[in-house]
């Protein structure tokens, strides 16, 4: 069978008003508002980031075993340090993912790392592997730190044993809680997910979750059963608690106004007397965006003075931009910037105070009388202190960065750099303040003096000249962008530009690319380089850096996984049940005929096409209990040849498919070769909007289709056919749920008929420039779309053109349809399809097409397996952008459904369309 499959495939022959804009609610604020915002205390409070269980439990909170791990810090909106707040040094931690905090301290418990940090909008885990532990923790909304304080211990061997209280007799069922869970690792996460677990016991299909408070002290031997317990490690935290105590304090501060051109304004916080009782934190550590000096600087953006603060452009006010106040004047707004961790400006008129919290800062402006923009800017101490600046690295001190003052303080020193146009920070050590106007992006460390270096500039440049002194890749150009060969070589077909929350992200998504040469990165903008001669120019642009990827990986070493979506609705006529030949029509015909998929010889011979054309596995798509016969030959089939499978849970025609496939979805998930990330079961699904969400028993990563706004439920999503290119590239460039997890999407087109009627009109010549489009950004699995969806004519199964008025005859003499012809599909639309044989294998296309030329039923299967293998040999040369293809066919918003009939609308005005993607 593989021999003839083998043949077949390579066979010889052949400008918006300002007043309208949308404002959030005001606030008002009293003295003692005011008195905290001063001191900082605004910042203190956050709110932890909900962690999506990934067993449907959308109400609570992901909870930590603290007999595993503990918070550090309160856990909650912290980032994790070494031995002070400052020290970050990459080299402490291992980068993984994680679908959620139990996952990602899973990973920690089976490594012995020794904490790990967790960021739940992206699955960013790091496992921390620093020899002294995690010490310390820096304010950080978006991630939790959590230090590893346990271990689960085996219990008197651990296997073949089962878990008993204070004596082997003693196995009271208040002890523990049981759970359905299949696999050991979702029961060890079950566990870290319970606060009072001190241990599991661990069956196949049974997990008791223990919490009895004196833990787990004895067990029996019981064959096919484990027994842990948690124990605590020989570290202890050295840290002092930290404790909340009221105090009545007066807070005296001078408040200096220096005026300087451009609307520069400096708050020293010292004149200003205000007494009130308030409550703070006895051992605060200093937040990063915090510097232990209190001189903060007010400047003019564009001038400052008639100008509206924007964000990206002149036109983006988007409210989350912004928070909006009720003040006294402009001293009272800035003093609220000032006290708050996040601002990073103000807008002011009057009373009202707008405090800029965009990570990227304000970078536009726009006229507007009477209205202020100021940007915040101030100083960052580099290493935490007994350091002298450096430039690009600790032996990089050249004369000409800095001009030499003598100050008798440091806020002197910080004062002359404030009121100096040019100053990137300040090196001071007893009276010498050398004013530094040249980047800082390293130090060196000093033995003798009391040095101390510091950055200076606004708060998102100071954590972008953060992350760029942390990285340890070759910079191309700081403060520029980019290039090809010149400064102006920029094509866009050099590079992708993506999603990525951190420079340190979009150094991340680089590497997951085996063709990324470089990024340049800037807050808010990540761009991958593919350019196959690197980058070998670039332009200036402040706050933008260009970096050289390190090295890249042989070829070979791409994970993408191509994937074939398989219908199994072809089984057979069968009274009362469902079978897509009797219902269906199609424009096409397989090459095997109307096939019976029961038949195991034509799946074996469907499978070993894929195999000899690198197809990776089969996404099933699964809808009816009628289709499990197919559904377990295709498993045991995809077994023998070391292929993958996932099972499509698709409610187009059961709303309840949730509910009634839970026993076979047990079983076909526990098949060794299903696939999974990061232990989890990937679960795609195609939805509706009645279906019946119910969780499967098991960890499951839930990937639904892309067309609207995902289900709560849901954990990512997949990409669908669509006329779009620039839908499919736009998914493409997101940071999707697992950083190391996302689906693309390769397809022929579109040309479907639906028994008598056809949907939209056809797209077709897809298959290459969704297939470039994919390999430009190599997710984990590219889904063919599809294998055998022969109504919808997306069909890469070797097939060809049916004659129009030929009858579809697979059940007509079982009278359950009339004869239907392809012909009974033409709505209004022109349904030509000049790519494929007419009523042979190989030969003449579509009388209709007016052509000369010729095609096989396989020619599409040939493509993409030359697709593949020259991506995996390295010899693909990827060099899709937007504008390569034009688009003639118009996305319409969710146009697609199965339900043919609820979506059918005749066209106004049927219009031929030739050419449907053509390559320019």
């Amino acid at each position: 069978m593989a021999e003839e499959s083998q043949q077949l495939l390579f066979g010889t022959d052949s400008e918006p008003d300002l007043q309208a804009t949308p404002r959030p609610r005001y606030h008002r604020l009293g003295a003692l508002l005011l008195t905290c915002t001063l001191l900082g205390l605004g910042s203190l409070v956050k709110l932890a980031p909900h962690q999506k269980s990934l067993r449907g439990n959308e109400a609570g909170v992901v909870q930590d075993s603290l007999s595993l791990f503990e918070p550090v810090d309160g856990g909650a909106g912290r980032a994790c340090r070494g031995a002070t707040s400052y020290d970050n040094q990459p080299t402490y931690f291992l980068v993984t993912s994680a679908v959620d905090l139990a996952s990602c301290q899973l990973q920690c418990l089976q490594t012995g790392c020794q904490g790990v940090e967790f960021h739940a909008s992206n699955g960013r885990c790091e496992l921390w592997t620093r020899p002294e532990g995690i010490q310390a923790s820096a304010q950080f909304t978006p991630s939790v730190c959590y230090r590893r304080v346990g271990i689960l211990e085996p219990v008197d061997g651990g296997l073949d044993r089962a878990c008993r209280g204070s004596s082997p007799g003693d196995n009271n069922p208040a002890y523990f809680q049981i759970e359905d869970l299949q696999l050991f690792d979702d029961c060890q996460r079950e566990c870290l997910r319970t606060a009072e677990c001190r241990g599991i016991e661990f069956s196949v299909g049974r997990c008791e979750i223990w919490t009895r408070p004196e833990g787990i002290q004895a067990s029996i031997s019981l064959s096919g059963f484990q027994c842990y317990r948690a124990v605590s490690t020989a570290t202890t935290s050295t840290e002092t608690p930290t404790t909340q105590t009221s105090q009545t304090s007066t807070v005296t501060s001078t408040l200096t106004t220096v005026t300087l051109t451009s609307l520069t304004t400096t708050v020293s916080m010292t004149s200003m007397t205000l007494t009130s009782t308030i409550s703070t934190l006895a051992s605060l550590p200093p937040s990063p965006a915090d510097p232990p000096s209190l001189l903060v600087d007010f400047r003019g953006v564009d001038g400052g003075v008639d100008r509206v603060c924007r964000g990206a452009d002149p036109n983006d006010n988007n409210p989350i931009h912004f928070e909006v106040f009720d003040v006294d004047d402009l001293e009272a707004c800035k003093q609220l910037c000032a006290g708050t961790s996040d601002c990073v400006g103000v807008e002011s008129i009057g009373r009202r105070c707008e405090a800029w919290t965009r990570p990227a800062g304000i970078q536009a402006t726009r006229e507007a009388a009477g209205y202020q923009c100021l940007e915040l800017v101030t100083f960052s101490l580099v290493d935490g202190g007994g350091s002298a600046c450096r430039g690009t690295s600790a032996g990089d001190n050249m004369p000409e960065y800095y001009e030499v003052f003598t100050e008798p303080t440091l806020e002197d020193c910080q004062q002359r750099c404030a009121n100096t146009t040019d100053c990137e920070g300040v090196e001071y050590s007893g009276t010498r303040c050398e004013v530094w106007n040249t980047p800082i992006l390293a130090s060196a460390s000093m033995t003798n003096g009391d040095f101390q270096c510091f950055r200076f500039g606004s708060r998102p440049r100071l954590t972008f000249l953060t992350e760029v002194a942390a990285s340890t890749w070759s910079t191309i150009g700081f403060d520029a962008e980019c290039r090809g060969e010149t400064s102006e070589d920029d094509s866009p077909s050099y590079f992708s530009e993506v999603t990525a929350s951190s420079l340190q992200r979009c150094q991340e998504r680089c590497l997951d690319l085996t063709i990324c040469t470089g990024i340049e990165y800037r807050p808010g903008h990540c761009e991958l380089w593919t350019r196959p001669a690197g980058i070998q120019a670039t332009k200036a642009l402040v706050n933008s850096v260009c970096l050289q990827r390190p090295s890249s990986p042989p070829p070979g070493a791409i994970r993408t996984k191509y994937v074939a979506h398989y219908m199994p609705w072809f089984v057979g006529f069968q009274s009362g049940v469902y079978d897509h030949w009797c219902v269906g029509n199609a424009h096409y015909q397989s090459f095997l005929g109307q096939y019976n998929l029961n038949d195991r010889a034509i799946v074996q011979q469907q499978l070993d096409l894929m195999k000899n054309a690198s197809i990776d596995g089969v996404w099933i798509d699964y809808q009816l209990a009628s289709w499990n016969a197919v559904i377990d030959i295709v498993m045991e089939e995809t077994a023998t040849r070391g292929m993958g499978v996932a099972i499509v849970v698709d409610s187009v025609t059961n709303p309840n498919i949730f509910i009634e496939s839970r026993d076979k979805m047990i079983e076909w998930t526990n098949w060794p070769h299903y696939y999974r990330v990061n232990g989890n079961a990937v679960i795609p699904v195609f939805q509706t909007p009645d279906v019946n969400f119910e969780p499967y028993p098991f960890d499951a990563y839930y990937i639904v289709r892309r067309g609207g706004p995902p289900p709560s439920w849901a954990n990512g999503t997949y990409p669908w056919v669509t006329p779009s290119l620039t839908v499919l590239d736009v998914y493409y460039q997101e940071d999707h749920t697992l950083s190391s997890f996302a689906v693309g999407a390769a397809y022929r087109g579109f040309r479907d008929c639906y028994k008598d009627r056809t949907l939209i009109t056809p797209f077709l010549q897809m298959l290459e420039p969704t297939l470039m489009l994919a390999s430009k950004y190599q997710p984990e699995f590219v889904q063919v779309i599809t294998w055998n969806d022969y109504s919808e004519g997306t069909m890469i199964e070797p097939s060809w053109v049916r004659p129009r008025d030929v009858c579809l005859s697979t059940c007509v003499e079982e009278n359950i349809q009339p004869c239907l012809t392809s012909s009974a599909c033409d709505s209004g639309f022109d349904p030509l399809d000049c790519t494929k044989p007419y009523d042979s294998f190989s030969g003449p296309v579509d009388p209709q097409c007016n052509s000369t030329a010729t095609a096989n039923a396989d020619d599409d299967l040939r493509s993409l397996t030359q697709h593949i293998r020259a991506e995996e040999t390295g010899a693909l040369k990827v060099q899709y952008h937007s504008g390569m293809f034009e688009q003639k066919v118009a996305e319409a918003f969710n146009w697609y459904s199965r339900k043919a009939e609820l979506e059918y609308h005749p066209p106004a005005t049927p219009q031929r369309v030739d050419d449907i993607m053509v390559k320019k």
